[in-house]
């Protein structure tokens, strides 16, 4: 009777260990799976990040193409307005050179013109001396 009495407590306890081991399973499938949802939650919200991230980039490249073509315009425009600024005053230089008796050859090495360019307003000169009712070009 003794030896059944032990079989039938082994049994008992055999069976609290299974329900006990599928207790402990059932919640650790649980925490598991609450990890999976954590974890797909996580990249879910890292790629809406991402997202936003790319868009703004892509905006603010833009934005930046657009300044610098911008400001490459600006830059041309203020190198036309210093040569032509600058072409000015040596034409002027050149007339008040002129006027003083230079050659051809004082324009080209004391205002920087090519020789067509003094050659040419020496000829523009030498024709306002002669027709002096015409009105000066510079």
């Amino acid at each position: 009777m003794e030896s059944q009495w032990v079989f039938n407590l082994l049994l008992v306890l055999q069976f609290i260990l299974i329900v006990s081991l599928a207790v402990w399973v059932f919640r650790l499938s649980r925490k598991v799976k609450g990890i999976q949802r954590a974890a797909k939650d996580a990249d879910l919200h890292q790629k809406k990040q991402i997202q936003v991230l790319a868009s703004g980039s892509i905006g603010m490249g833009r934005r930046l193409v657009a300044i610098e073509k911008r400001l490459n315009m600006a830059v041309e425009r203020q190198s036309e307005l210093i040569s032509k600024e600058g072409s000015s005053v040596s034409y002027n230089r050149a007339m008040e050179l002129l006027e003083m008796g230079a050659t051809v050859d004082d324009l080209v090495s004391k205002c920087g013109l090519i020789r067509a360019e003094a050659e040419l307003i020496s000829l523009l000169k030498k024709e306002s001396r002669r027709n002096p009712n015409s009105s000066q070009p510079y």
